[in-house]
C-alpha cells in the first residue's frame, strides 16, 4: 500500500504561528465574550501544488474598535506569515512560501457591528504529513 500524504491543518498551524508572534488573540472564531481586538483565520481551501505540497488559501481578519487598528492587525498577520514562509516553517510545518492574494480591505461584518474588520487573503505552500 502506498504511503498516505495528509494535507496539513492550515488553520491550526497559522493560528499557532500568529499567537506566538502577535500581541492580540488569534483564533478561528469570533471570541465570546467579544474582545476589544482580535484576529481570525479561516481556511478557504486551496490547491495541490505537487505530490507533497499544498497551496492552502487562508482568509485573515483583523477586528478592532478603531479602523486603523483593525487594518494594522490584518497587515501584521500578513507580515508574520510571510516571514514564517521565508524562514521555512509555519507553526512547525515546513513552508515553502506565503503569497499575498489580497491586501487588507475594509469589510464590515454585520454580525459584529461594534468592531471594524479588515480582511486579507494569502496562500501558504505547506508540506503534507504522513
Amino acid at each position: 500500500m502506498a504511503e498516505l500524504l495528509i494535507p496539513t491543518d492550515d488553520e491550526a498551524v497559522a493560528v499557532a504561528e500568529l499567537n506566538d508572534r502577535m500581541d492580540v488573540h488569534i483564533g478561528t472564531r469570533v471570541p465570546n465574550p467579544l474582545l476589544e481586538e482580535f484576529g481570525r483565520i479561516v481556511s478557504t481551501g486551496g490547491t495541490g501544488r505537487d505530490l507533497v505540497t499544498d497551496s492552502a488559501t487562508l482568509a485573515l481578519e483583523g477586528f478592532a474598535t478603531t479602523e486603523g487598528r483593525a487594518r494594522r492587525i490584518s497587515a501584521e498577520m500578513i507580515a508574520h506569515l510571510q516571514a514564517a514562509g521565508r524562514a521555512g516553517s509555519l507553526g512547525g510545518v515546513p513552508c515553502y512560501g506565503v503569497r499575498v492574494v489580497a491586501l487588507p480591505a475594509n469589510l464590515p461584518m454585520p454580525s459584529v457591528p461594534t468592531r471594524y474588520r479588515f480582511t486579507a487573503t494569502v496562500t501558504a505552500d505547506l508540506r503534507r504529513t504522513t
